[in-house]
């Protein structure tokens, strides 16, 4: 199978109609495309898996009005008057050694709140009209078993799924759908139903109306919680979800008006306040200082200019006080000693000058005192400073961000509306869980009906020919659960085969674990080492185990002898660039005739984009533009030169 094209109209983020050409060219398999987050990558892998398989695609059991309201959610919001969408696939098919060309489409339209799907096929440009939704969609999926198309179209989470396997459970799901054993599974559980059936019919009277009774009770429950559950995902779900998204406007339009400043505004103010009574008390302070002794420090040099003249005056001062008490004693003595006197007027200082201040000793201890308390005051002052420098900032900064804030009173109307918000999210938040509770006591009244229904069965005393069609039916139901065993083992040992192969290629570690051992009877997987002893999984690092689960992967693709196209949504985001360059160069190109990729510009970066270069036939960017609430799809990749609009009529 390869696919030609693809076409989406009012799908999801694609507004209008959008065709995109995915052949691949021979020797060049990869189709690539990128886009940011949001813009529409997944939605190219939802379209082909809706297109081909519609309700079947989707995870999980859908009610018929679940499955409604999931197509009527995948219709473009962009713009109100769409009321329908479509998704179609055109693809080349051989079959018994004959090429057919198909195109499939599926339709839907909205008409009073009531949906209506619609699915045509073409099989060499000839519509199949004979077929009806049903039989239509049969036909495709006996050319596409939707089990084997799992194997070939994924995303990260089933990558990520299989890399977490410890106990075999998502393996031995893919190797039942690998050998049609969900087929076969079926099958026996209908042949149950049809033995339950004829052992009613082997009953009394009295016993088949107490079954008619019962199972009419479990289909009244059934359906309740068929309504009930409809209801949870038609209105509570939409309901919560539209809650959410007027939140986030309301909380976006807070933002907006200074909605976050306007929360700590009374914080900033008080803090103002403090930081504004701390600069009034350094003010004080400085205002002190400059009353005190720092005046001194306003001239230095003339202050040591004057502290070495009041030292000369002071020591002047004391000769000439020396001098004098000299002269006071020698004029007080009689009859003075020629030769003593002449010894006095040597002790005097001799050549005194004037002094220019008469300063005193007390005096001049003053004056040191006064310096040094100068000098300890700049410093105190140069703190002071540094601090209300600091304040002031501090103040400024404080002051702009009050400023930003908007009075809270302008705020009240929003603030409002939030609250309000908030509470309805909890009134439905409170009304989802009592509808939850109501789904649980109606699944555990289906159990006990189940139950009852079972004790009825086994009391029926069966006639000859009841006993002969279970005993028929039984071993039918022995003979297809031996067949779905042997069908899986068989596959078992081609699939180890195939998975070392791969593994051995994608790998980057020669001594790392290059053989896996799957057991027969549980399906836990075990890997090997080169010496065949057991390693442990855990131990191993995530980015080794997404490459254990790209090879179990193309494994199974193998294994199952098709050849489909591979489709892989953001395949690279759990990996590092060494794993990464692996899958890079031996993974994406040697997979099959055709892949396609949708990756992110993280993923799939410039290096590895030139890497990729040789094997990708088309490059695809997928762009947003909010303006349209539309995504196009353009020629080209993030680096490249050059952007052609991609959107081409795409052959008949």
């Amino acid at each position: 199978m390869i696919i030609n094209s693809l076409t989406l109209e009012n799908f999801r983020v694609f507004k209008g109609k959008h065709q995109i050409d995915l052949r691949a060219d021979q020797g060049s398999p990869i189709i690539l495309f990128g886009g940011l987050n949001g813009a529409g990558k997944t939605s190219i892998l939802t379209a082909v898996k809706l297109a081909l398989f519609g309700k079947a695609a989707l995870k999980g059991s859908l009610t018929k009005s679940q499955y409604h309201y999931y197509l009527q959610d995948q219709i473009n919001r962009g713009d109100n008057d769409l009321n329908s969408a479509s998704v179609a696939i055109q693809f080349e098919y051989s079959k018994l050694g004959k090429q057919y060309r198909y195109l499939v489409e599926r339709l839907w339209k909205v008409d009073n709140n009531k949906v209506k799907e619609s699915l045509s096929i073409q099989e060499n440009g000839k519509t199949l009209s004979e077929l009806s939704l049903a039989q239509a969609q049969s036909f495709i999926f006996d050319l596409i078993p939707l089990g084997i198309a799992d194997l070939f179209f994924f995303d990260g989470e089933k990558i990520q799924e299989m890399a977490d396997d410890e106990d075999g459970h998502v393996l031995i799901e893919a190797l039942k759908k690998l050998v049609g054993v969900d087929l076969v599974e079926k099958a026996a559980f209908d042949t149950g139903v049809v033995l339950r059936k004829n052992k009613k019919l082997s009953g009394s009277l009295e016993e088949r109306k107490e079954i008619d009774k019962l199972e009419q009770e479990l289909k009244e429950v059934e359906e309740s919680i068929e309504s009930r559950t409809a209801d949870y995902g038609n209105n509570y779900l939409p309901y919560q979800a539209e809650l959410e998204i007027k939140l986030k406007k309301a909380k976006q339009k807070l933002d907006e008006s200074g909605g976050e400043w306007s929360k700590s505004r009374d914080d900033l103010i008080s803090e103002q306040g403090g930081l504004n009574a701390r600069k009034k008390e350094l003010e004080a302070k400085i205002t002190e200082l400059f009353r005190g002794d720092i005046i001194f420090n306003v001239a230095p040099s003339f202050l040591e200019k004057l502290s070495s003249q009041l030292k000369k005056d002071l020591s002047v001062s004391k000769s000439i006080d020396f001098n004098d008490q000299l002269d006071q004693k020698m004029s007080s003595l009689k009859n003075v000693d020629p030769k003593l006197s002449k010894l006095v007027n040597k002790l005097k200082n001799k050549g005194l000058s004037n002094a220019r201040h008469q300063v005193s000793s007390y005096q001049y201890k003053e004056f040191e005192d006064m310096t040094n308390n100068s000098a300890k005051s700049k410093e105190a002052l140069k703190v002071f400073l540094k601090e209300y420098e600091s304040l002031e900032s501090s103040i400024d900064s404080l002051g702009l961000n009050i400023s930003r804030a908007p009075d809270e009173s302008k705020l009240k109307e929003i603030f409002t509306t939030i609250n309000g918000i908030e509470l309805e999210i909890e009134k439905a938040n409170n009304r989802t869980k009592q509808i939850k509770r109501e789904i649980k006591e109606l699944l555990i009244e289906a159990i006990q009906l189940t139950h009852n229904l079972d004790k009825v069965y086994s009391k029926l005393q069966n006639e000859e020919s009841s006993v002969r069609v279970d005993n028929v039916g039984n071993k039918v139901i022995s003979a297809m659960e031996s067949l779905s065993r042997e069908l899986i083992q068989g596959k078992i040992s081609e699939l180890e085969l195939e998975f070392n192969k791969v593994f051995q290629r994608l790998t980057r570690k020669k001594d790392m674990s290059h053989q896996v051992n799957i057991d027969r009877e549980n399906y836990k997987i075990e890997l090997l080492d080169k010496f065949g002893n057991i390693v442990n999984k855990k131990r191993i690092s995530s980015g080794e185990k997404q490459i254990y689960a790209f090879s179990m992967i193309e494994a199974l693709g193998k294994v199952s002898g098709r050849n489909l196209p591979f489709i892989v949504d953001t395949p690279l985001g759990r990996l590092d660039s060494n794993h990464r360059s692996r899958l890079v160069k031996n993974f994406f190109p040697k997979i099959g005739e055709q892949v396609i990729v949708l990756s992110t510009d993280t993923e799939v970066d410039s290096q590895f984009y030139e890497a990729l270069m040789p094997f990708i036939s088309k490059s695809y960017e997928i762009q947003y533009n909010e303006t349209e609430s539309s995504s196009s799809v353009e020629m080209g990749y993030f680096w490249s030169s050059h952007h052609e609009e991609s959107e081409v009529e795409i052959p008949a």
